[in-house]
């Protein structure tokens, strides 16, 4: 069993799928879909990828599902970079952060604390 996981495993290095297929960014699709889709996106995952790589929008969907997307993108994109630089985590961090995730889809929210702007990171 072993020698013919290692038949395969040389098989597939062969391949050089890891020079063609770019896993981290594979990953950040998939983070992006998923997050997206638990907050109502009608955009299927393959619809993310299109819109992710070639910045083109499914035919029939709601522009607010495109935005969402984008801006989910954009606020991994921002912490996967602020993780690089070892940015401690602050109030002001988190509101920079929101801001960015909800740059598009934000709205103002009037509730019993007050009124507020989530696209502008007020939480």
């Amino acid at each position: 069993m072993w020698s013919q996981l290692n038949t395969y495993r040389n098989k597939y290095l062969k391949l050089n799928l890891d020079q063609v297929i770019d896993y981290e960014k594979f990953s950040m699709i998939s983070i992006v879909y998923h997050s997206t889709k638990i907050e109502g996106c009608s955009l299927t995952e393959t619809d993310t990828k299109v819109l992710l790589d070639k910045d083109i929008t499914a035919n029939g969907k709601p522009l607010i599902d495109h935005l969402m997307v984008k801006d989910h993108y954009a606020a991994f994109m921002f912490l996967k970079d602020q993780a690089a630089a070892k940015r401690t985590l602050s109030l002001e961090f988190l509101k920079e952060t929101e801001s960015i995730l909800m740059k598009n889809t934000g709205t103002i929210v009037n509730s019993v604390a007050g009124t507020f702007n989530t696209a502008k990171g007020d939480f």
